[in-house]
């Protein structure tokens, strides 16, 4: 990872303070009764509490992206925080991020799989946060009398109306605005530099996942509506997978199709593995010599740190930031990388010391390319 040593700060300070006078979501139904806590979930459904919950449950598939988030709110420190989900998508070298973030609630998650609703009924919750994706089993749960509330943490607009319903059942909405207004701040200042591209100067670009199968090496790509287009299209370069890619999940992809899509630039991302290395190979294999971005040696790792920053995980501001830098250079060239990963790891309470011991070297990618 190269860091330089003199940079100029992003200019995200007037976006941030814009987006900050608006309201985030509704997530309050009228009528709610005294002292009860009453949301309307990402299924539009209502649910109620007769109180604050104090017991929080946090389970199902892809749920890693809820418990990252939650910890964003210091008053979720002050919550029984149970988590029953998997860090299937979390860096294996890097540790348990909890550990570091949340140590008094980081508990042993249920690696692979999802708790069983017997499993999740032990833990005594108030109120069970799923993902939206996992529908059948929060029914289930609310059939035996345990409120679930449902999020979905999949893209931008998504995580503002998610951000507020957690601020809602932890009864910290001005932290909540807080929290949408850095995203909703990051968003803006790209869009704002980016709005004027015309569409035929943004570059192709194209986002694989790169995973190896005992040697056999798969590539796939995200569906149109996931995170990780909406970044790339965000950023200013047109994603020419969004097309031929199914919506339910990542859609494979061979090289044969890769090399008719012929893209300005490539983003690797790896979750089980390297991605620098990844990267690094798929660069030097005579297969992909003959594509423009191979010829450009632009095929980029995308970087992470716990979690890779292209996921629908609290990092994909910095993500958004990274692809910006990368895509239009000239237009970002006073953005501070470092400087911006640590303005996100402070919304976790961690200073500077912190995040240079405990997350800078988790960091193999290149972050120090910008040239102000």
């Amino acid at each position: 990872m190269k860091i330089k040593t003199h940079w100029v700060g992003v200019a995200l300070g007037a976006a941030t303070i814009l987006c900050s006078c608006g309201k985030s979501p509704d997530v309050r139904p009228e009528n709610t009764p005294p002292g009860a806590i009453a949301v309307v979930d990402a299924l539009d459904r209502t649910v109620q509490l007769d109180q604050p919950p104090r017991r929080i449950a946090i389970t199902g598939k892809a749920s890693f992206m809820i418990e990252n988030a939650i910890h964003l709110f210091p008053e979720a420190r002050r919550k029984g925080l149970v988590f029953l989900g998997s860090h299937f998508a979390q860096r294996a070298e890097a540790g348990d991020f909890l550990a570091l973030v949340a140590a008094g609630h980081a508990a042993a998650a249920t690696l692979g799989g999802e708790a069983g609703i017997e499993q999740i009924a032990s833990t005594q919750p108030d109120v069970v946060l799923m993902k939206s994706s996992v529908r059948r089993t929060g029914d289930a749960m609310g059939r035996i009398g345990i409120p679930v509330v449902f999020l979905d943490f999949e893209t931008p607009a998504q995580y503002e109306r998610d951000l507020a319903i957690l601020g809602r059942l932890l009864e910290a909405p001005a932290r909540a605005q807080t929290l949408i207004s850095y995203y909703t701040g990051i968003v803006s200042t790209v869009q704002t530099r980016t709005a004027a591209i015309p569409e035929s100067e943004k570059p192709s670009t194209l986002l694989l996942q790169y995973v190896d199968r005992g040697g056999t090496i798969a590539f796939s790509v995200p569906p149109p509506d996931w995170m990780q287009t909406k970044l790339v299209e965000l950023a200013g370069s047109i994603p020419v997978w969004k097309d031929a890619a199914q919506n339910s999940g990542w859609t494979i992809v061979n090289l044969e199709q890769i090399a008719a899509w012929d893209p300005d630039i490539v983003w690797v991302v790896n979750y089980r593995g390297n991605a620098t290395q990844s990267a690094a190979e798929i660069l030097a294999d005579s297969k992909w010599q003959s594509l423009r971005a191979a010829q450009a040696g632009k095929i980029y790792a995308f970087p992470g740190d716990f979690c890779s920053w292209d996921q629908p995980d609290p990092r994909w501001g910095l993500g958004l930031l990274w692809l910006a830098t990368r895509t239009h250079p000239a237009r970002f060239a006073d953005v501070d990388l470092p400087r911006e990963i640590f303005r996100f790891y402070a919304l976790y309470g961690l200073d500077e010391d912190a995040v240079r011991a405990n997350v800078l070297p988790l960091i193999h990618e290149d972050i120090g390319h910008v040239q102000p």
